[in-house]
């Protein structure tokens, strides 16, 4: 799929597409998700983009911005189970290794509380070809 976000339709941006933040196209499109109040994390994409940081204090800032901006999407044992539940649909098509283990949660996150991946990477078209969910590429698959 590519990008055409509908309105009232909460999208969980990944970190995929929020490490393209430079493109201008990219970054206004995450900008108006957030003003318009349907950009959602959880706590996979959270420690991903913590994960960036190079100090405590650039860690700290950065978990404060996201709570602060995007609306969190808990994770419960029933989405960890349908993570399991995926990976073992794919290792039926022997695919459970084209897709990475924190793509799969956040996968199930998603589609769990209804919400779009936003994304820039292969894996969650590998994901939504067994489940069936909705996702998004930020922008065309390899144009950035």
């Amino acid at each position: 799929m590519s990008l055409s976000p509908s309105a009232g339709t909460l999208y969980l941006i990944d970190t995929s597409a929020f490490a393209r933040i430079g493109a201008p196209s990219v970054r206004n499109v995450i900008a108006g998700l957030i003003a318009e109040g349907v950009a959602a994390t959880c706590v996979t994409v959270d420690l991903e983009a913590g994960y960036s940081g190079r100090t405590a204090d650039e860690v700290r800032a950065i978990a404060e911005n996201r709570r602060t901006l995007y609306r969190n999407l808990p994770i419960t044992e029933q989405i960890a189970e349908q993570a399991r539940q995926v990976q073992l649909r794919m290792a039926a098509r022997g695919q459970h290794r084209a897709a990475g283990i924190v793509d799969v949660l956040t996968a199930a996150v998603a589609e769990h509380h209804g919400a779009v991946i936003l994304h820039y990477d292969a894996d969650f078209e590998h994901i939504a070809a067994v489940t069936g969910q909705q996702h998004l590429w930020i922008a065309p698959r390899g144009s950035l």
